[in-house]
């Protein structure tokens, strides 16, 4: 995804950078373990209910790190790469990465609501970046509402829209997901994401940057 703000800068963002190579790290070690190794991380770090009311309260941070598989990976950091440094820029280093985190304890914290109420449906554990991601979308389409992005539909179909309807058709989604559960996704966690990117933005001084033949100006705000 890119936004017309973003597509003549190339921001520095230490923070998007450092949290892909985190993530890689996780992953390239995670996978050398055996499998008891692997059984007792997803029981220690990953989001599950039984494990949350046994006092694990770490996983609503830890589960944002793990991943299920390569392919999730892939699609999380590449989709962090392609959003990540044009929120980084706008709201800076340390606010970008609190809004991170808090949309992903954000999107924890729905889905173990939930899980509470209806354990049959949503009690497995629940791994990945995709809430944080979520909140980073919905704070960029919100901050740059008027702006026309450019998506891929399935990382293939090429689509053009202005960014508010893009968050709002996300909204859609997960919401459904949520509703009528389909493939293995955590679409209650995606959906406390977004609400959790939009509350954390709510309480941040927040502008949109200037169009980028005033970058100059830009940079000197930031």
């Amino acid at each position: 995804m890119s936004t017309a703000s973003q597509n003549d800068r190339t921001p520095a963002s230490p923070i998007t950078t450092a949290l892909i190579v985190v993530n890689v790290l996780i992953f390239v070690w995670e996978s050398r373990l055996g499998y008891s190794q692997r059984q007792s991380l997803i029981h220690h770090y990953a989001l599950n209910l039984a494990t949350v009311k046994q006092g694990m309260w770490w996983q609503f941070l830890s589960y944002q790190f793990l991943h299920g598989g390569l392919l999730h990976l892939l699609f999380n950091l590449l989709f962090l790469h392609s959003i990540g440094p044009l929120l980084e820029l706008t709201l800076g280093a340390r606010r970008y990465l609190v809004l991170y985190l808090l949309s992903g304890v954000g999107g924890g914290a729905l889905h173990i609501l939930v899980a509470w109420l209806s354990p049959t449906h949503f009690g497995s554990a629940v791994v990945g970046a995709s809430a944080g991601l979520c909140g980073v979308l919905a704070a960029v389409c919100a901050l740059y509402a008027e702006e026309k992005v450019d998506v891929k539909l399935f990382y293939v179909f090429p689509l053009r829209m202005r960014a508010k309807f893009l968050l709002l058709a996300v909204a859609l989604v997960t919401m459904g997901g949520a509703l009528f559960p389909f493939g293995n996704v955590a679409h209650l966690a995606h959906l406390g994401g977004l609400v959790g990117g939009l509350v954390a933005l709510n309480f941040m001084d927040a502008k949109p940057l200037p169009p980028a033949d005033d970058e100059p100006k830009a940079q000197s705000r930031l």
